[in-house]
């Protein structure tokens, strides 16, 4: 197989494992119930830590504080805690399926970015994939309201607008990542240390010796799970990220809009009407097209460089 064509078929199962790991990340977080958001990241971060140290310490043995980098690190590092905290926020706000179709909104604004600031230029097909993906975030949204969703719940609209930055904001990492060109422990690991200094200062004064042993140990179990799929989604990512395009990694990691329609109507009983159905029905056909014709082009062009070869090396006086 072609080297290029085969690291992009890599970038996009790397991608698709993350926003699978994200998904099982987020039923976690539905099912903490009221447990401080800040705890939750604090867990994930210090777990986080640990692990890339541990790796990289056994296999890895990347610099931890490479030279020239630093900036964009910890950027990166404080960026993904918006991130992280809108999200988790939000999904104790609104229902899973519809935090996550917000989310899927991030290709719009990786594509812009990666315009802006790598001059990457947006392939058509994920052009068109993002407009798709936008009118089926309409459909559910407008669904959603529609069911009378603010009048349920009285923060329903905060929830939206935490969401909204949150996908702002990691289409934001996204192209640092890109753009650094490190590693991929090194983001992962800067995010933990940004992640459990922010989380300590958030929350420090509700982090008492009381609180924490009223935390049930079922509620401990599910922020463990959410660590853990979390940081296996944070690296594959990250993998992702060095073999594919910014945009169309946030595009077809919205594989996770699939697994989390199917918790909150399996798990949490949400019923969802036509229109949602549909809405949820068009950003999956966006996402797997976008990836198709991805490949599709891929291969089309290493066909078109073999044919050319091929030819050259048949002309009268090349041949053998």
């Amino acid at each position: 197989m072609d080297p290029s064509l085969k690291s992009k078929v890599l970038g996009l199962l790397y991608t698709g494992t993350s926003g699978g790991c994200f998904a099982c990340a987020s039923l976690f977080v539905k099912l903490c119930g009221d447990v401080p958001i800040p705890l939750i990241i604090l867990v994930r971060s210090l777990l986080q830590i640990f692990t890339c140290l541990v790796l990289n310490r056994v296999s890895w043995r990347q610099t931890l504080h490479p030279k020239g980098k630093l900036t964009m690190l910890f950027a990166f590092g404080i960026l993904g805690f918006v991130t992280v905290y809108g999200v988790y926020l939000s999904f104790q706000t609104i229902s899973l399926g519809e935090a996550t179709v917000i989310i899927s909104t991030c290709p719009i604004f990786v594509a812009v970015m990666e315009r802006m600031f790598l001059g990457v230029a947006v392939p058509v097909p994920t052009t068109v994939s993002g407009l798709v993906c936008s009118v089926g975030v309409i459909l559910l949204t407008h669904s959603g309201l529609a069911e009378g969703d603010t009048v349920r719940d009285g923060v329903y609209g905060v929830g939206f607008a935490v969401v909204t930055l949150a996908t702002v904001t990691q289409a934001a990492t996204f192209i640092l990542v890109r753009q650094m060109e490190v590693h991929f422990v090194l983001p992962v690991f800067y995010l933990g240390l940004s992640n459990s200094a922010l989380s300590v200062v958030i929350a420090g004064a509700q982090l008492t010796p009381q609180f924490l042993q009223d935390t049930s140990p079922l509620q401990w179990a599910w922020m463990i799970l959410v660590s853990a799929f979390a940081i296996t989604g944070s690296f594959t990512l990250n993998v992702g990220l060095q073999h594919e395009q910014a945009a169309m990694v946030a595009l077809i990691r919205n594989v996770d809009i699939v697994i989390a329609y199917m918790f909150d109507v399996l798990i949490f009983r949400h019923s969802f009407s036509a229109l949602s159905l549909l809405g949820g029905g068009l950003v999956v056909i966006a996402t797997i097209g976008s990836g198709l014709a991805s490949l599709l082009h891929q291969a089309g062009n290493y066909k078109k460089v073999g044919s050319e070869l091929s030819d050259e090396y048949s002309e009268p006086g090349l041949s053998a």
